[in-house]
Parts: C-alpha cells; sequence; structure tokens
C-alpha cells in the first residue's frame, strides 16, 4: 500500500545495488477479450470490479500481468515498466522461485479520483489515505503524480508487494514490507531508464523519525495519517541504512533468518549484534541525520 505523499538497477554509493536481472527480451503485450481474461487467481471482489459495465474496462496481459485500464498509452507504459520492476525485485530473491507462475497477477488502473474513492470505500480494510494498493495477486493502482517518474514510482512500489506475493511463503513484519517498497518505489524507474541516482539524493537529513520501538513492533498502520507519512519515511530509511551501510551479507542474513520464521525483531538485532533497541537506534541517527 502506498500514501498519496509519494517519497521520493542504479549503483548507490555505498554497498548495496540493485540486482541486475539477466538481460532479455521482454515479451509483447497482447490486447485480449474479456472472456479470455485469466481469472485463475482472481478473488470474488475482483471479478465484480471487472465485470462492473460502468467502468468498460479494456485489457491487455504480458508475461506474468493482466492489465484492466480504459487508457492504452499509460497501460502500455505500466505493461513494459512492470515487467521490468518484476525482474529487478525478483533477481533480488535468487533463492526463491515465483509460487504463482504461469498464472498472470492482475492490475487494475484508475484514473478518475470519483472511481478511486468509489474503490477504496468498498473495499474492507483499505485506509482512505491509500493512493494504491495489493490485496492478494491483485494491484489496484492510481494514475497519480505529475511526472512519468512519479507515477512509476508508485508502480515499482506496488510491484514490491505483489512479487513478495508471489515469491514469498511468510509474511514479512510491516516495517520491512513497506521500507523495501520504498526502497524499490525510489530507486527502481531510475534504473529501468539506464539513470543512475545516489544514496544522498533519496535519504536527505531527516529532522525526525518514528521512534524505532514503535516503528518495528508496529502491526498495522496509524490511524492518524500525519503519523502515516513518518511511518513510510523511517521505514524507507531504516531499510536503505541496513541496505547502503551495512555489508551485504548482514542483509542476506537477516532476510533468511526472518524467511526461516524467525522472529523478525531478534533476528534484526542478533544479526546485525546490537543489545536493543536503544542501541540500534543510536547507529541508525547517525545515517539519518
Amino acid at each position: 500500500m502506498r500514501v498519496l505523499l509519494l517519497f521520493c538497477c542504479c549503483v548507490l554509493t555505498g554497498n548495496a545495488v540493485l540486482a541486475r536481472p539477466p538481460a532479455r527480451t521482454l515479451p509483447a503485450t497482447q490486447d485480449i477479450a474479456l472472456d479470455a481474461v485469466d481469472r485463475t487467481r482472481l478473488r470474488p471482489a475482483d471479478i465484480a470490479w471487472l465485470e462492473t459495465p460502468s467502468f468498460q474496462w479494456k485489457h491487455m496481459q504480458t508475461e506474468h500481468f493482466v492489465l484492466h485500464y480504459d487508457r492504452k498509452m499509460f497501460a502500455a507504459k505500466v505493461a513494459r515498466l512492470g515487467e521490468q520492476f518484476y525482474d529487478a525485485i525478483s533477481a533480488d530473491l535468487p533463492s526463491l522461485e515465483d509460487r504463482v507462475s504461469p498464472a498472470r497477477s492482475h492490475i487494475f488502473i484508475f484514473r478518475d479520483p470519483k472511481d478511486w474513492k468509489q474503490l477504496v470505500q468498498q473495499t474492507p480494510g483499505v485506509d482512505s489515505w491509500a493512493a494504491s494498493f495489493v490485496s492478494g495477486q491483485t494491484m489496484y493502482l492510481q494514475e497519480v503524480g505529475k511526472t512519468t517518474s512519479k507515477k512509476m514510482e508508485m508502480l515499482a512500489h506496488e510491484m514490491t508487494h505483489l512479487v513478495f506475493n508471489r515469491f514469498l511463503t511468510v509474511r514479512l513484519p510491516l516495517w520491512l514490507n513497506e521500507g523495501l517498497a520504498e526502497y524499490y518505489g525510489a530507486f527502481a524507474y531510475r534504473a529501468a531508464k539506464g539513470m543512475g541516482q545516489s544514496k544522498k539524493n533519496t535519504f536527505r537529513p531527516l529532522r525526525q523519525w518514528m521512534p524505532l520501538t514503535l516503528l518495528l513492533n508496529a502491526t498495522s498502520y496509524p490511524s492518524d495519517p500525519t503519523v502515516v507519512t513518518s511511518f513510510y519515511t523511517t521505514s524507507q530509511y531504516l531499510t536503505g541504512f541496513l541496505l547502503i551501510k551495512k555489508p551485504r551479507e548482514q542483509w542476506d542474513l537477516f532476510f533468511s533468518r526472518v524467511l526461516d520464521g524467525e522472529p523478525a525483531l531478534s533476528s534484526l538485532l542478533g544479526t546485525y549484534g546490537w543489545a536493543d533497541i536503544d542501541a540500534l537506534e543510536k547507529d541508525f541517527a547517525k545515517f539519518a541525520r
């Protein structure tokens, strides 16, 4: 899920890079009729939106996705870059396999704010501040942002959640799930365009952040929309801190321990050698400031 206030494989000035996926020719998008849509992974609520007559969806598919849209120009960009983001994110999961393939995930693209408001109001569990979200194998993507880069950063963020739902067998803690999505959202589009971006531009000094005790123990999003922004920003910075400032071997060990089902907090502290959250926060403060 992505908040409406947007934050915002390239080489970073530090230890971490987005893994470079093997070069391949992306499959061409294919326009399809409604009766040809692969519904294998659709839930009843998804099918209801698909079959709502007022939307008059058009449909196209790629290797991993089926897109439902009303304007092809933007949908074609989502299709092309969606596959590139899939490759970049999944390349960082070399020991895991796509558990969903060959079934396709779905991307519903909304352009009208009124339609989006209707979707959010009728979808249980989605906060009113959500600008886009992923549920299961379906992404609901709102076309927001004044520039293509901002729109594609939104796509990269949500694609992280969709790829994780295809590859991972455990649910990541909330801060790590959103922190990684923010991390890819910041870097993946520029990487796809062949542009570099230093960590200095993305991780500018923070005046304040959510206390890490609250962040690391959060199991739900803050109820106050103003605190939500702090939650996302702090999650992104903490994830960036671990990926950029710390040795990659430690990240790989920490992430594998989480995927093996170990408690995330004890795995984090144990892997990196912090005695407690206060010790972690003192170290983190040097990066954030």
